[in-house]
């Protein structure tokens, strides 16, 4: 097995190891902190570059599924989330909920690329997701918790574009100037973006650490209702689209799991007290050691799709040409 190869189906392994470095070196994890946009600019960059614009479009052209997707990630399953937890602590249940409410996270389409899923699927539901959350989380914070919830729109926006929309642009730009080096190299772009997730991994960990060390009596309660709550979010996501491919079920599955964590800090401190906030932070754990379900979720897949494929020959040839993704 090549090197590359095995940082990419061991991806999680990775993940798991920016948070250890970034947990027991935090000073030398936060040493990089101030190339964390950068770094996620670069990831974004490298997964935007195996997306075809083509499939993004196709995308946009099926409203229909997308303000279904979006109606059950930030209306339904937040309600849904505040009704089923009235028997937990009410600190533990408002993180929750408010969990629940946050659109998909900025690295959300490079973490569907790293498990294999439809990254150009989770983009669309990231950019839709965040333009429309300000609006949803004052609304149900509201009704919910008769709280009054204020958002910097345009600081969000401004955010989207930078962190989504240019490097978007960038990588199609490349292409079409660069567009036989860039297929040279896309095999090794897997891979690069796990151990460019591993540095973010490892600072946003590190930056977090001694506030983690500090409430480290409260933790591992919190961790494991954290985990079940993350554990729900992947099994709604996947199977509330079920007549869907798998790929683009588990990236409809990520974009509900992967929330803007950040965002959620920033609500909790400014709106709650400190107990809500650790929360948020701790939340960041499950976020990334989540993921490894989907490597078993592949590999429920694989053997029926190989079963196809030599049943039919030229399936096997259609699913393999990259003109079809």
């Amino acid at each position: 097995m090549s090197i590359q190869r095995f940082i990419e189906n061991y991806f999680w392994l990775f993940l798991m190891l920016g948070m250890l470095i970034g947990f027991v070196f935090p000073e030398q994890a936060i040493v990089l902190d101030r190339f964390v946009v950068v770094f996620l600019m670069m990831l974004l960059y490298v997964v935007f570059l195996k997306i075809d614009l083509g499939s993004i479009i196709g995308h946009i052209r099926k409203p229909l599924l997308l303000v279904y997707l979006l109606v059950c990630n930030l209306l339904v399953i937040p309600v849904l989330v505040y009704a089923c937890t009235w028997k937990l602590d009410p600190d533990i249940r408002l993180a929750v909920v408010l969990l629940a409410c946050l659109p998909s996270g900025t690295a959300a389409p490079a973490l569907t690329d790293i498990v294999k899923g439809k990254a150009s699927l989770t983009l669309v539901l990231t950019i839709l997701s965040s333009m429309i959350a300000p609006l949803s989380i004052t609304g149900l914070f509201y009704v919910l918790y008769h709280t009054a919830i204020s958002l910097d729109y345009t600081r969000l926006f401004l955010g989207l574009v930078a962190f989504t929309l240019v490097p978007l642009a960038a990588s199609q730009l490349s292409k079409r100037l660069f567009g036989p080096a860039v297929k040279r190299c896309k095999r090794h772009f897997g891979a690069l973006s796990v151990l460019i997730m591993m540095l973010i991994v490892m600072v946003v960990i590190g930056k977090e650490a001694d506030y983690i060390r500090s409430n480290i009596k409260d933790i591992f309660g919190i961790l494991l209702v954290l985990y079940a709550v993350f554990f729900v979010f992947q099994v709604i996501g996947y199977f509330q689209a079920f007549w869907l491919r798998p790929d683009e079920r588990i990236a409809v599955s990520v974009s509900k799991m992967a929330m803007n964590n950040v965002l959620g800090v920033v609500i909790a401190i400014s709106y709650f007290h400190p107990q809500i906030a650790l929360i948020l932070v701790l939340s960041e754990i499950p976020w990334n050691t989540m993921p490894i379900l989907y490597s078993f979720i592949r590999k429920m897949h694989r053997k029926p799709e190989t079963a196809v494929g030599k049943r039919d020959g030229t399936e096997r040839e259609e699913a393999g040409n990259p003109g079809r993704m």
